[in-house]
């Protein structure tokens, strides 16, 4: 077969593709979307987990610390964009993928179970997003794994680990080893004490806020920005035009603050 053959025949069999999949869209990639905001709420026992993994495609992430040590509680908005018909519909066919099968409990984005396995989403403008607030009690470990969106933790003292493409990282008063790796954003963090402290994003500023009786040994380096510090007398200092080490208090928890592309800021409040 020459190359003009082969090129008829894969023509035919990509226009042949694509009138499957519209049909099995009931032509919806012609059809007017609509917003459509849904939540739901879930409960489950602390005492069966280990670890708490969420993975969030688009979407904002709280995390805070839960009122009961016995529970776990989600919270989800969940936006779509639907067609008229579907808007005036209830959600019942919509729920968070969770995994509670093992000792880590897994959640995991949406499924819509309306939809065939042949749906595919033609509106590039507009992407289905989830909100998560999630209360979480002590001694559960937490990892966060996002794509777009921002990361909110506050007031708990578990260990975390997020990973997040692009948005925004907030940290405030949590306590445990906490380990945040961002390609696409800032990092801010406010701070009294901590077990250990890894902060990593390619291009974005990192802050850390620390408090008056903060302590720990520090490794901050840079390699397009600068290192700034403010009310903050270290110890055994080392430093360089982009790396700086030093010792704040009498504690051996190490904070490794680094950035490819911004600035680190650290201050006393």
């Amino acid at each position: 077969m020459d190359n003009k053959n082969r090129l008829i025949v894969w023509v035919v069999l990509l226009s042949l593709t694509a009138a499957v999949l519209i049909s099995f869209q009931g032509c919806s990639l012609f059809t007017k979307k609509y917003e459509k905001k849904e939540t739901k709420e879930y409960k489950l026992k602390a005492s069966k987990y280990k670890k708490l993994e969420i993975e969030n495609p688009n979407g904002d992430i709280t995390i805070r610390k839960s009122d009961t040590d016995s529970l776990i509680s989600i919270r989800a908005e969940i936006t779509r964009y639907v067609t008229k018909k579907e808007l005036n519909e209830p959600g019942n066919d919509i729920s968070l993928d969770i995994d509670s099968t093992t000792s880590t409990l897994r959640i995991a984005d949406f499924v819509d179970k309306s939809r065939n396995d042949f749906h595919i989403q033609f509106d590039m403008h507009r992407s289905s997003s989830v909100e998560y607030v999630i209360y979480v009690p002590s001694g559960i470990e937490i990892y966060v794994d996002g794509t777009n969106g921002k990361v909110d933790l506050r007031e708990f003292n578990n260990d975390v680990k997020v990973d997040l493409t692009n948005g925004n990282l907030k940290v405030e008063n949590v306590y445990g080893h906490i380990k945040l790796d961002m390609t696409n954003g800032n990092i801010s963090a406010k701070l009294d004490s901590t077990k250990s402290l890894d902060f990593e994003t390619t291009n974005g500023n990192i802050k850390l806020e620390v408090g008056e009786k903060f302590s720990g040994v520090f490794d901050l380096r840079t390699v397009n920005g600068k290192i700034t510090r403010k009310n903050v007398n270290f110890s055994s200092t080392d430093e360089e035009k982009k790396e700086f080490k030093g010792t704040l208090g009498n504690s051996n928890a190490t904070v490794k603050l680094e950035t490819t592309n911004g600035r680190i800021n650290i201050e006393k409040n």
